[in-house]
């Protein structure tokens, strides 16, 4: 093995990870160092916010340091790393969410847009939150929740099982609350 082989094996993440376990604050550093840029790069992607993806990525190395002793230094560190990041952007949506919620008492269906518009504003946006589904998980929606097919009859037109259906329904109309949420936040009545 050369000098150089060694060296770049001694500095991998998973070295430099499982030296900040043992203690090594100099080896967190180099991993902020090397993973800083990464880590905004995947929040600014998918917040579009300078300031949201500055907070995340400095919560996620608040996260790493907080999950040290959980890490496997027999597995690579980068996915276990997003894995993290993931994770925290996916709590920040639903806080998001919630932060958004109105409650049922405290809606007014009347102070929304009145009439024609406010109907075909209300169908516009639908659609844009069915279309950002599968085409199967659009037909799982709108066929259960809509046209009011039971579940095990989807399942037998599928090929599924009734669990499977009921999991897939389910997941897409949170994705669809969330979706709503973030991008309409005043429009999404919740209980």
């Amino acid at each position: 093995m050369t000098k150089k082989t060694q060296l770049k094996e001694e500095r991998s993440d998973e070295i430099l990870m499982a030296r900040y376990v043992a203690g090594d604050a100099d080896a967190f550093d180099e991993l902020f160092r090397r993973y800083e840029p990464r880590a905004y790069a995947f929040f600014i992607k998918r917040t579009a916010s300078p300031q949201r993806a500055e907070d995340l990525y400095q919560d996620l190395f608040l996260r790493i340091h907080r999950a040290r002793d959980r890490y496997d230094p027999t597995r690579a560190f980068t996915p276990w790393f997003f894995q993290i990041a993931n994770r925290l952007l996916i709590d920040d949506r639903r806080r998001a969410f919630r932060s958004h919620e109105v409650q049922i008492e405290d809606w007014d269906p009347c102070s929304e847009q009145p009439g024609a518009e406010g109907q075909a504003a209300d169908r516009e946006l639908a659609d844009q939150l069915l279309h950002t589904l599968s085409p199967e998980e659009r037909y799982v929606v709108l066929s259960a929740k809509v046209e009011g097919t039971d579940y095990p009859e989807l399942a037998q037109h599928l090929g599924k099982s009734v669990d499977a259906v009921k999991k897939m329904a389910s997941r897409a109309i949170q994705r669809l609350r969330l979706e709503a949420a973030i991008e309409h936040p005043l429009s999404v009545p919740r209980s």
